[in-house]
């Protein structure tokens, strides 16, 4: 099976995923998995995948949103290209610490994206209220989540390409 369509599917089911997470439990208990598939698939194959993956779930999501089209791509890309800069100065292969470090800087850089984004695009936004109500939860799980996702992606993906 080609990377690509691994990709497309990994995309499909973290969709589906927080998807069933928003309508189940709310904003607050969703994490934000294809921000975290964006960084497995650039931390792991490099730059190009990354770059697919973070095309595809920018489409994907801004799809289905309400939101403005191509804000979540223009994110994922820039967190796809900063998760390749900031992994040669961050990220230690092996080290626990620094992939929590390296994740909780994308997401913040992802969080402040989206904020200038629809900020420049739709009018003022209050930066409190950005941060305690829509970057704290979010980060917080996304935190929480990741050493699960990244451990079955992991498996997922050996399989698959062994």
């Amino acid at each position: 099976m080609s990377k690509a369509a691994v990709i497309t599917f990994c995309v499909v089911v973290a969709f589906i995923i927080e998807f069933l997470l928003f309508h189940l439990m709310g904003r607050w208990a969703t994490p934000d998995l294809e921000l975290l598939l964006v960084m497995f698939f650039n931390m792991y194959f490099g730059i190009r995948y990354g770059l697919l993956t973070a095309v595809s779930a920018g489409i994907l999501r801004d799809s289905f949103s309400t939101g403005i089209l191509g804000i979540n791509v223009c994110s994922f890309i820039i967190a796809a290209y900063m998760t390749t800069i900031l992994k040669q100065y961050i990220y230690h292969m092996g080290s626990r610490l620094s992939r929590y470090i390296l994740i909780f800087i994308i997401i913040a850089i992802n969080a402040v994206v989206h904020y200038y984004l629809y900020r420049m695009l739709v009018g003022p936004l209050y930066p409190g209220q950005v941060f305690r109500f829509v970057f704290l939860p979010q980060a917080l799980l996304t935190l929480l989540v990741a050493p699960f996702v990244f451990e079955q992606l992991k498996k997922c993906v050996s399989k698959l390409f062994a």
